[in-house]
């Protein structure tokens, strides 16, 4: 995988400069006298920095890994990856997504949004708000996170026959957990990062069960959980990557 990255490295620094053509950027911070002092004299920020460069190779593999998927990217790709840059929006968002590879918390999560990137740009899809909403998504997920949503899907699918209809409530979650044996804590930390970064709504429902026989009902509030279109799509990829 070392061997890709050296072949790549030419066409993703033309990919880089052909971004900075529709992009301003500013290198105020880097010309910073203090950040310059900073980093010639600082013994540890030169030990993190060569430490943080292993870490960003080996998210960047996976990024490729997903981007070609599992094959030796091609230098045709990385091409079609420059020519789909054609406008400010595009750029803003190659770039940010390059960004989001090298701040995520995980390598898998990476693999997946080198798949995302990969369908964008090879059938030249319409940038969505559901690919936007799930590289974001992705980027603040652990390897544990990926583990767990896949769980969640398979509860959707197990449900309702499907993954992108019906709904899921805690009972069904907590007994899958039960069932597998899973760390409860860790599953529910997931189904709340997919409610805040907006790959499930959250819905609470009344249930009142009323007694013939007597003159008062018993209300009963329950949580349940539905895919986003984002959902939906980041499982897909998940799907298909995993």
């Amino acid at each position: 995988m070392n061997d890709i990255v050296k072949e790549s490295k030419d066409t993703l620094e033309k990919a880089l400069k052909h971004m900075e053509t529709y992009m301003q950027i500013k290198n105020d911070i880097l010309d910073n006298d203090f950040v310059q002092l900073l980093g010639d004299s600082s013994k540890i920020i030169g030990f993190l920095r060569g430490s943080s460069e292993l870490i960003l190779r080996k998210k960047f593999e996976s990024f490729l890994k997903g981007f070609s998927l599992n094959e030796k990217p091609t230098e045709a790709q990385l091409e079609r990856l420059i020519k789909y840059i054609d406008d400010e929006t595009k750029a803003e968002f190659i770039a940010d997504t390059f960004s989001k590879i090298l701040l995520s918390k995980s390598s898998k999560a990476c693999v997946i949004m080198g798949s995302i990137l990969n369908n964008v740009v090879e059938d030249c899809e319409d940038l969505t708000h559901a690919h936007l909403i799930s590289i974001n998504a992705l980027m603040n997920f652990y390897d544990m996170d990926i583990e767990n949503y896949k769980l969640i899907l398979s509860l959707f699918k197990k449900q309702n026959n499907t993954m992108e209809k019906g709904q899921i409530n805690l009972y069904h979650i907590n007994k899958e957990i039960k069932e597998k044996k899973l760390n409860r804590t860790s599953v529910l930390i997931t189904l709340e990062k997919s409610v805040s970064h907006q790959l499930l709504f959250r819905e609470m429902k009344v249930e009142i069960d009323v007694d013939p026989d007597a003159d008062f009902a018993d209300a009963e509030t329950k949580e349940y959980f539905s895919l986003t279109s984002s959902g939906a799509l980041l499982g897909s990829y998940l799907v298909r990557c995993f």
